[in-house]
């Protein structure tokens, strides 16, 4: 695709989505810089309700931030269990924490606004390997008040659909041209739109209304939607490994049942050996005959 149909794309995407979505909940930006990190690993696979109840939630929990530093990931995952994802979500955040701490030695981050903006970006990539592109983003965006616009998994299998990204581009997290294609003063907006796309995707891939607003996008994504096993289909798959399962069982059976003939032909073995030793008396009984044959010679 060509870079201006990309472009053309997302400025449909944005003008759709404002009409889909008109009471969209923006982030809040007063948060301090750590509580946006914090906020960014609960909404990442979730909506902004359930991300600010699980985040409340938390907060609410426990007396600072060093005692959920210390807590245990599944009782974390406990505590934000109304996360589609939460024990993800619970790991991302006990991670980041263990690891603001184990660099600042302190929760505070406030030095981070004073920092050029690419120095705190390395500085946030740098709190562990495996952090996720949206938590950075988010925080670029809405803590440090950067140009990135956060991708979750939902909205990247949105733009993949529609053809705005490319396979590649899907795995890598990279949309070409999205930031330049939208305004810095719009990214806000855009990213919260296409964030709730996204979550509507994850929940119902294959609802008519996720479809409809998928095609007012793009008509010609069509063959790219995501489509519903059928029943059918289904039941075959179903048969096919009972099939597999049935003939599986023959098999073993027929192994089963072979083995046992070798251990009965042993013992018939064991019963020819007593016959052998029956004929050897035989032989001694006759030796006896022939001494009684010579008696007659004594009185000469």
């Amino acid at each position: 695709m060509s870079a201006a149909k990309r472009a053309s794309l997302i400025k449909k995407t944005f003008t759709v989505l404002k009409k889909q979505f008109p009471k969209v909940q923006l982030p809040v930006k007063d948060r301090p810089i750590l509580e946006q990190l914090l906020y960014a690993c609960c909404l990442e696979n979730s909506t902004p309700d359930q991300a600010t109840e699980a985040f409340s939630k938390v907060q609410t929990r426990y007396v600072d931030w060093n005692e959920v530093r210390v807590t245990t990931v599944s009782e974390l995952t406990e505590v934000m269990g109304c996360l589609p994802r939460a024990a993800e979500s619970a790991r991302n955040l006990r991670r980041v924490l263990f690891n603001v701490y184990e660099t600042h030695f302190s929760f505070d981050l406030s030095f981070m606004a004073k920092e050029g903006l690419s120095k705190a970006t390395a500085t946030i990539n740098g709190y562990y390997d495996e952090i996720p592109k949206f938590v950075v983003n988010y925080t670029v965006q809405n803590g440090l008040g950067g140009h990135a616009i956060p991708l979750s998994d939902g909205a990247l299998d949105a733009l993949e659909i529609l053809d705005i990204v490319t396979p590649k581009g899907r795995q890598s997290g990279k949309v070409a041209g999205l930031e330049r294609t939208i305004a810095k003063n719009k990214g806000v907006e855009f990213g919260s739109l296409l964030h709730m796309l996204g979550t509507q995707l994850a929940e119902d891939p294959y609802g008519k209304k996720t479809h409809e607003i998928l095609l007012k996008i793009n008509k010609d994504c069509t063959d790219s939607l995501p489509v519903k096993p059928s029943k059918k289909s289904a039941v075959e798959e179903k048969e096919a490994g009972n099939s597999r399962k049935s003939e599986t069982a023959a098999k073993k059976g027929t192994k089963k049942k072979a083995a046992p003939a070798k251990k009965k032909a042993a013992p018939a073995k064991k019963k020819a050996a007593p016959a052998k030793k029956k004929v050897a008396p035989k032989k001694k009984k006759a030796t006896p005959k022939k001494k009684k044959s010579g008696r007659p010679k004594k009185p000469r």
